[in-house]
């Protein structure tokens, strides 16, 4: 399986970025190269029109045709914009004679008129003789070239032995059995294309081998933009009316998900990518690889990110982010996979409109999803609960429900999730609709929340505390002070002990060779005291 698209520094660092269209009618193929190219920290516009932007002369063969349409868009919107345009092919093996493609680049005629049944007549019953190659080809347009830049990605494989009878698949609409997608298998997997989960399509879809291709020429020319000369313009000051919006700036929607290994978070990101524009979709996995070198190839992802979180500080990849992305108190965005609660109470610094979604399954249906999504390598059940523990231990996930302001219980099918998302991204303060809710967060004072009333004990001591220590701490104050850690009912030393070891990363647990059990605060934990004492002031 190929690697998920990660952000590359060059698209989000510096201060003039590339700005990019993509001239289609098509909207699926945009959807597509839209969820590609974002990945990469790039932009993509919508040529949105109701007819096809550009006439297809398929008699031109497959440059001609690009660069005539380059022409004729370039007659349309200018000279100067940077836009593609894509065009699909398909060679079916036993029906092409020589270097003649059939049926071509005229696929979606064909398409359109002929079923399923009617090819499969025309065709071998011998897999081996039912091969087929399908092509992408892209035209990029660069102002001040005269020729466009062109791009060829293309997948070997097979046709089905029978017709298409997975789903509709209502996240990724060009994973689908009404294409040649769902006639079509990739060599290497025993799946149609189109029925495949979107990490394990990367590796074997074409448009994507050739937008890859597109995006490591965009890389050149977004650091050719950036150098040092005298070739680019330098931005004017802001007029009168754009100091009114950055002294009143707009309240957009920012959304950070959380939650557990295959809960629905990137699924979550996809669909607000489709249905809210232009709004970056920013994985924080993706941001931790960013930090990747070719020395640090040996770790697992676990422990890679663990080192660079104990060596660089738990808030690092959302202090990195918050630079590539220029997140402001007024900032759209969609932020998935964070792990530690440093991560969230910096965020939540930066942008406090912010909103926490908790994102959760049972763990069976979570690793069903896993098998689903075909990842190498793969694991057991007991494997895949313990790199949960692992994810578990970074502190934020055990506690995620104090700080999510919605939960959505992704336990239905693709279509009932993105239903859920919607209701959640639409009206975030009112998202009624099935497995949705609001009732999240404590529910009482910090008075009486025992694990905020034990840290912040051990977040007042000098030393590490027993039980004992802390419960007595606690009962005895209780009846003499008003402090905001001392109005609950009584801990026994068992129940902070409970209280305490369940809070795995918040507190460390050391035993003495006497079997006497001392607790310490960690930075974790000093991180949750505030963020909570934050969320309760709100409530006030």
């Amino acid at each position: 399986m190929a690697d998920r698209p990660f952000p590359k520094s060059i698209f989000l660092d510096p201060p003039k970025r590339l700005l990019v269209r993509f001239y289609t009618s098509n909207l699926e193929k945009f959807l597509q190269a839209k969820t590609v190219l974002e990945s990469y920290g790039i932009g993509l516009q919508y040529f949105k029109t109701s007819v096809a932007p550009y006439a297809e002369h398929y008699e031109l063969g497959k440059e001609k045709l690009l660069a005539a349409a380059i022409d004729e868009v370039k007659k349309t919107v200018g000279r100067t914009s940077i836009f593609f345009v894509e065009d699909t092919s398909l060679r079916i093996e036993h029906l092409s004679r020589g270097a003649e493609d059939y049926p071509g680049l005229s696929v979606k005629e064909w398409f359109a008129k002929t079923t399923f049944r009617e090819l499969d007549q025309k065709l071998p019953r011998a897999r081996s003789k039912r091969g087929a190659v399908v092509k992408s080809d892209i035209a990029l347009h660069i102002p001040g070239l005269a020729s466009p830049v062109f791009f060829h990605g293309e997948t070997t494989g097979v046709i089905a032995e029978s017709p298409p009878k997975f789903p509709e698949n209502a996240i990724y609409p060009w994973l689908t059995p009404r294409s040649f997608n769902g006639w079509f298998i990739p060599e290497g997997s025993e799946k149609r294309l189109g029925e495949m989960p979107y990490d394990a399509s990367l590796a074997y879809d074409f448009r994507v081998k050739a937008l890859t291709k597109l995006v490591e020429r965009l890389e050149e020319y977004a650091s050719v933009l950036n150098l040092p000369q005298e070739s680019y313009r330098i931005v004017s000051e802001p007029s009168a009316s754009q100091f009114q919006q950055l002294l009143f700036p707009p309240i957009a929607k920012a959304f950070v998900v959380v939650g557990p290994a295959c809960a629905g978070k990137t699924t979550f990101g996809h669909i607000a990518l489709r249905e809210l524009g232009d709004i970056p979709f920013i994985e924080a996995s993706n941001v931790v690889r960013s930090f990747r070198t070719a020395a640090d190839a040996a770790p697992s992802s676990f422990e890679f990110a663990e080192r660079l979180l104990r060596k660089e500080g738990y808030d690092v990849v959302a202090k990195r982010l918050i630079e590539m992305y220029r997140l402001t108190s007024s900032s759209a965005f969609v932020i998935t996979g964070f792990r530690t609660i440093e991560e969230l109470e910096t965020i939540r610094a930066r942008c406090p409109h912010v909103r926490v979604v908790l994102v959760e399954a049972a763990p069976r249906i979570r690793y069903a999803r896993q098998i689903e999504r075909e990842r190498i390598p793969r694991q057991t059940f007991s494997e895949f609960l313990q790199a949960d523990a692992e994810q578990w231990s970074l502190g934020l996930l055990r506690v995620a429900e104090d700080f999510a302001d919605v939960r959505i219980i992704n336990e239905g099918t693709l279509d009932q999730y993105r239903r859920q998302v919607l209701a959640v991204l639409l009206k975030p303060e009112k998202p009624r609709t099935a497995g949705v809710s609001l009732n999240l967060r404590p529910q009482h004072s910090l008075r009486v929340h025992r694990l905020f009333r034990c840290l912040s004990v051990l977040d007042e001591s000098d030393s590490p505390m027993t039980c004992a220590e802390i419960a007595n701490n606690l009962n005895a104050t209780a009846r003499t002070s008003t402090n905001e850690r001392f109005s609950g009912k009584p801990i026994p030393p068992n129940n902070v002990n409970k209280v305490l070891k369940a809070a795995v990363g918040l507190a460390l647990r050391d035993s003495s060779s006497s079997g006497e059990i001392k607790y310490a605060i960690t930075d974790a934990g000093r991180s949750y005291r505030r963020l909570m004492k934050f969320y309760d002031s709100q409530r006030e």
